[in-house]
């Protein structure tokens, strides 16, 4: 929920001309300081903070050495992480993309240097805002794009777990009963944070003893962050595969100087009875080629499995992107946004964007260099609604 708060002193400078004025429920970035002192200095800045970056990297590779000493030798992780500011979660992400070769995250741009072109690009009342699952749902919906219908949840909401496996049993006025339900933190993590749950007849309040997750649902919706979002099912091909977690393409949309720019598209699907298919709960992720073709699948430990059989069509992949393109103009003072987009039997619906998406694993996917062109542009520098380029 977006409270009011005014703005003050450091977080003004990382606030769009817009919202200078709107109130700020986030914190300014953690290398804020070094930001704002180093920008002015022009390439001085720059090698201040590669060697500030290298020398945290470092530390990190040291500290986190156990992660990965069966596969890197530990001097080589330390001259990558000093070099180039690459950290322990870069090296991770290898192992993630099913590849072995240090010499690989010379090319890509480090999560250090990733985390400081979103925080200076991204507005963070924007950020924010598109981070609200329920403020992103009804500004997409005002602007005409397909979204599952949502209901904000509040304190009338009653929760009881059952014996079904990933349902629970809830009721709620402004819900009606017999009808199914994710259940989603507003605010919370993508890919987690998510809940399926039946509506019922009016349940009676009663006391939740060590019933963990019901009391937590109730919780958030005494605090205003809980939301009832409609239950999609899948796209048949996938149903018909045992697919139960919605696919969703993952869309990420940047802004590239002047540009707003599709710069990659991957299928995630999820393991076989999860919710969600984020790789984290067993998915796999699957490169769309740009034929609509999708590659064989990696999994969270960087296992390769067998080319996913289902094949976009170019109208398919058209309206995607022009969906996303149109939804990151709703958030024009962010930089770079990753959207999700739900392969339903119903067809294609906008569920989310994410101003802090994983950036580490699609640098490394096949014809994915997508962050050489993100990391040169300047759009901070003016804040202005850019042009849009379908491809």
């Amino acid at each position: 929920m977006i409270h009011r708060r005014a703005i003050s002193g450091l977080a003004r400078m990382f606030c769009c001309h817009m919202h200078q004025n709107e109130l700020d429920p986030v914190a300014v970035p953690s290398m804020a300081d070094l930001m704002t002192l180093t920008k002015a200095l022009g390439a001085g800045g720059r090698v201040i903070r590669s060697v500030f970056f290298g020398f945290k990297a470092g530390v990190d590779v040291w500290i986190s050495r156990a992660s990965f000493a069966a596969d890197h030798k530990l001097r080589d992780a330390l001259l990558l992480a000093l070099r180039t500011g690459c950290d322990s979660r870069d090296i991770a992400a290898l192992k993630m993309c099913g590849k072995d070769d240090l010499s690989l995250l010379y090319d890509v741009v480090p999560r250090s240097r990733r985390a400081e072109h979103r925080d200076w690009n991204n507005c963070r009342i924007g950020a924010a805002m598109l981070n609200d699952k329920a403020i992103c749902n009804e500004r997409a919906r005002g602007a005409g794009i397909k979204v599952p219908t949502q209901v904000s949840l509040d304190g009338s909401i009653v929760v009881r777990s059952t014996n079904r496996s990933n349902l629970l049993e809830f009721s709620h006025p402004a819900v009606t009963p017999n009808t199914l339900w994710m259940l989603k933190d507003r605010q919370g993590l993508q890919g987690d944070a998510v809940w399926a749950g039946k509506a019922c007849t009016p349940l009676v309040a009663r006391e939740l003893g060590d019933d963990v997750l019901a009391r937590m649902l109730e919780h958030l919706g005494r605090s205003g962050r809980l939301v009832a979002e409609e239950f999609l099912r899948p796209e048949r091909y996938f149903s018909d595969a045992g697919d139960t977690a919605l696919p969703t393409v993952r869309v990420v949309t940047s802004k590239l100087g002047t540009t707003t720019a599709v710069v990659g598209l991957v299928l995630f699907r999820g393991a076989s009875g999860s919710l969600t298919s984020h790789r984290k709960h067993g998915g796999k992720l699957y490169v769309i080629n740009d034929s609509g073709a999708c590659s064989e699948g990696l999994d969270k430990f960087g296992k390769r499995w067998e080319a996913c059989g289902f094949e976009f069509s170019s109208p398919q992949l058209d309206d995607i992107r022009v969906m996303c393109l149109r939804a990151h103009e709703l958030f024009s003072c962010v930089g770079s946004i990753g959207w999700d987009v739900g392969i339903s039997n119903q067809g294609m619906f906008l569920l989310e964007g994410n101003p802090n998406w994983g950036m580490n694993v699609p640098q490394l996917l096949p014809g994915r260099s997508m962050l050489q062109d993100f990391t040169s542009s300047r759009f901070r520098d003016t804040w202005t609604i850019s042009r849009i380029r379908r491809r």
